[in-house]
Order: C-alpha cells, then sequence, then structure tokens
C-alpha cells in the first residue's frame, strides 16, 4: 500500500495493476539550470538551479535502457543543452542505438546553435508561446526572435523541428497566427494546454482554460490541419474530427495516461516520478532515489507507482465513447493538482460539449 508520504486520493481505486516490468518510455531532466525564467515553468527550473545529473549517472541509465530495448529518450531539464556534459550524453546515445529527443527554450549561443546542427539528435521540440510580444511577456524579452532563428536554422541543416505551445486564456488567439508560421517554415506542432503546477499557479492563474475555450481552440486547429496537411499539428484530447479510431478494441494500456504505468521521469536530482509534472519542490511524488537505489527497484517496488497502476476513471470517463479509444482519460496530474484526485475528470475535457452522436 502507498506509504504516509503519498498525497493522492483514488475514488476508484480497484482492478488487476497493468504495468510493464520495465519502463518503456523514459525522460531524463539532466539538469535544472536555465537562462530563462519562464512564468509557467513547471518545474522551478532557472538560473540559478545548478543541480544536474553526473554523466557517469546517466551513462549507467542508457545501459539499463539499451538492455530493456528502448528505443528512444527525452532529454529535458531546465535547459538540456546547458549541462556540462551534454554533447558526450548524446555521443552516448548514439553509441548504444538510442535516439534522442530534446525539450529545449531553443535559445543558443552560436557555438552550441553550430554543434545542434549536425548533432545526432531525432527530434528539438521548441518550446515557443504565442506570437512576438505574447511569448516574450512569458518567456522574456527576445526569446520569441531567438527560438524561432535556430528552428529555422536546425530545420535548413536536415533536423527534425516542432514547436511546442502551451496554450491559455492570455495567448489562445495567437494559435492560428503560430500555425501559420510553423506551415510557411515546415514545423510540426504540439499544443498543450498550461497546467495547474509548477510557477503557471502562482504567475498566470488566469490563463487556465475551461472545457469550452480549450475545445475552441482544438476545433481552430482541426480546421487548420486541412489548410496545411504537410505538417503535423498535435492536440491533447485531439478528440475532434474525423473519427479514425471508432471501431478499435478498448485495451486496458490505454486506460489511463502512461505516466507510472510505462512512463517514468528522472529528475535533475536523481529523483524518479511517474512522470514531470509530478515534480514538486515537496518530493510527495518521488517513488525514490538513483543515488540510493537502481532505477529497475525503484520501478518495481516503489508504492508510489501503486495508484497509477490500479484504479479506474470517472464514472464521465467510463461512459465516454472516446475513453480508450482516442482518449486515455486525460491528464492525471492536472485532475490531482486541480481535484485532489488521480483519477477524477481532468477539468480541461470537453468531450461532454460534444453532440451526442458525436460521444
Amino acid at each position: 500500500m502507498p506509504d504516509s508520504r503519498w498525497p493522492t486520493r483514488l475514488e476508484n481505486g480497484t482492478g488487476t495493476a497493468v504495468f510493464s516490468q520495465t519502463p518503456e518510455v523514459i525522460g531524463i531532466e539532466i539538469t535544472g539550470r536555465c537562462q530563462l525564467r519562464c512564468r509557467h515553468c513547471f518545474n522551478f527550473s532557472g538560473p540559478d538551479n545548478a543541480h544536474e545529473l553526473p554523466l557517469p549517472m546517466i551513462e549507467q541509465l542508457l545501459d539499463q535502457m539499451q538492455t530493456w530495448g528502448v528505443p528512444q529518450l527525452r532529454l529535458s531539464g531546465g535547459e538540456p543543452t546547458l549541462h556540462r556534459h551534454f554533447s558526450a550524453i548524446i555521443d552516448a546515445c548514439q553509441k548504444r542505438g538510442i535516439r534522442v529527443s530534446i525539450n529545449s527554450h531553443g535559445v543558443y549561443p552560436a557555438t552550441m546553435l553550430a554543434y545542434l546542427k549536425t548533432a545526432p539528435i531525432d527530434l528539438f521540440i521548441i518550446s515557443v508561446d504565442g506570437l512576438q510580444a505574447t511569448n516574450d511577456a512569458i518567456r522574456g524579452q527576445g526569446t520569441f526572435k531567438r527560438a524561432f532563428y535556430s528552428c529555422q536554422q536546425l530545420k535548413q541543416a536536415g533536423q527534425q523541428v516542432m514547436i511546442g505551445c502551451h496554450v491559455g486564456r492570455n495567448n489562445r488567439h495567437d494559435i492560428a497566427g503560430l500555425i501559420v508560421k510553423a506551415a510557411e517554415n515546415d514545423f510540426d506542432m504540439k499544443i498543450s494546454p498550461i497546467r495547474p503546477i509548477g510557477q503557471a499557479v502562482k504567475n498566470l492563474p488566469e490563463a487556465f482554460m475551461a472545457p469550452e475555450q480549450f475545445m475552441a481552440v482544438v476545433a481552430e486547429v482541426n480546421e487548420l490541419r486541412a489548410q496545411f496537411p504537410h505538417i503535423k499539428i498535435l492536440t491533447d484530447f485531439d478528440i475532434l474530427g474525423d473519427d479514425t479510431a471508432a471501431d478499435c478494441p478498448r485495451d486496458a494500456q490505454k486506460a489511463s495516461c502512461k505516466a507510472g504505468r510505462t512512463m517514468v521521469n528522472i529528475n535533475y536530482d536523481g529523483g524518479v516520478y511517474p512522470c514531470a509534472f509530478f515534480v514538486t519542490p515537496e518530493q510527495a511524488f518521488c517513488a525514490g532515489n538513483l543515488y540510493q537505489e537502481s532505477l529497475l527497484d525503484i520501478w518495481q517496488r516503489s508504492a508510489v507507482f501503486r495508484p497509477f497502476r490500479i484504479h479506474q476513471k470517472s464514472a464521465r470517463c467510463l461512459a465516454c465513447e472516446q475513453y480508450q479509444r482516442r482518449c486515455a482519460g486525460g491528464c492525471p496530474a492536472v485532475a490531482h493538482f486541480a481535484t485532489g484526485y488521480l483519477d477524477r475528470l481532468d477539468p480541461t475535457c470537453f468531450a461532454h460539449l460534444l453532440p451526442e452522436e458525436s460521444t
């Protein structure tokens, strides 16, 4: 059973555990250092955060990934390119046949940008949170131009680039313009709602969207997909448009997001978490630490993962035709931080607003 530190409550904590014996999806926040002070940063990184995972520990993790057959690693931070041994980490991944994607702010000195153009990195997810004025109000003056320039340079060098945009009430009217600019440059896009976690709770509480607002964003995205079919445009709750999954069987692995079931996140201090959105200063969701235990022992034995593996979703999810077909029931982190329950309805869900024949 969960130990006394575990703060999450479940309304439907029954059922058979569904999880892989070894992690299948791994993310590593290799450093807490970042030059920026983004107003919605979810993990409290910044210029004063000097924490980083040592290279030997990362190499040990890569050896385990290779043994387990994990094909891809996502690196983030902080700003991952600020790790003192960033290029050595990329080389170590390449030697083990592990593909790498990075979440980055795209604000690089010339020497780093030159390296990244030819680095063996599978995907760059560059954060841009609106058009210039809106983005810079969130991420800092001048960040839009520098990030977009980096995207252009990387794309021209043959790298795969995706813009990651966190959308809220404060920037949702920029989405169409940002997609147009992305399409002009052949950048893919991933659009997610700003979550009620981290710095956003203090700095941008007015930005959190109601379901009606997020539905309007996704509807706009669907229209733009038809206009720009040459790029990928991804959204959370991607349940509008053609229902290509209507006849797909329901799958127990799709009963919730991958957090704690097949996915794990490693923080820059060695802490192991169900996903990056559960990393908090209180470390209440920390399943263990790599300085004391192996990742495999933490994954297989920590009680922190149990609520993620044995639960059912809310009654509204269970009755929804989208559930386990085109939707895994939303984000447990949003549900927890908004309601106190891991398995309640994600408050950004808009399935109940669709016409009856669509649900």
